[in-house]
């Protein structure tokens, strides 16, 4: 049977123990760097896309009683945009994000049972290593849903433009 983490780590020396802590926190700290700027990006491509999106279904609302197939155009595009702007929305709500530390009276379990140092740094250390997954599996589901958002635009200004040359060039039988 393997070991769990927190039994590997008990086996370690002080020194030892300091350092993979240090290093837990310092990783801890640059994931929750790299997620801010996630959102950032999400945030404003959130932006971008909202007001793309309203320009888009205006225009074809405009465009009604001129020209009904560039009015199509317009809402289908406007509607994929939409759709974007859901998984940006996605990507940029706020995720449930492990943070480096704890509340004092986490230890007061440790302190009444007399553990030792070593050992509750094990712990700690363990402890930390399920939030870097935990963070690492939440910033994934974010990142997945801005590159659906990223994947929605990019093939809605493709087909939009497509049958906006074919409504150009009188090939659409609209």
């Amino acid at each position: 049977m393997q070991k769990s983490l927190v039994d590997v780590l008990k086996s370690a020396d002080r020194a030892l123990l300091m350092e993979v802590l240090r290093e837990a926190e310092s990783r801890l700290q640059s994931q929750l760097s790299s997620a801010l700027a996630a959102d950032m990006r999400a945030i404003t491509f959130l932006g971008f896309l909202a007001a793309v999106t309203v320009a888009t279904f205006g225009a074809g609302m405009a465009a009604m009683d001129k020209s009904f197939p560039i009015a199509v155009i317009a809402i289908f595009t406007g509607s994929g945009f939409g759709i974007s702007c859901f998984y940006a929305f996605e990507a940029a709500r706020p995720i449930d994000f492990q943070f480096v530390g704890n509340d004092p009276s986490s230890w007061r379990r440790d302190i009444e049972a007399s553990i030792a140092l070593d050992d509750a740094l094990a712990e700690q250390i363990a402890h930390y290593d399920e939030m870097l997954k935990d963070n690492r599996k939440a910033m994934e589901e974010s990142a997945s849903h801005l590159e659906r958002s990223a994947n929605i635009a990019r093939i809605t200004m493709g087909i939009g433009a497509f049958f906006a040359v074919m409504h150009l060039f009188g090939l659409l039988p609209l």
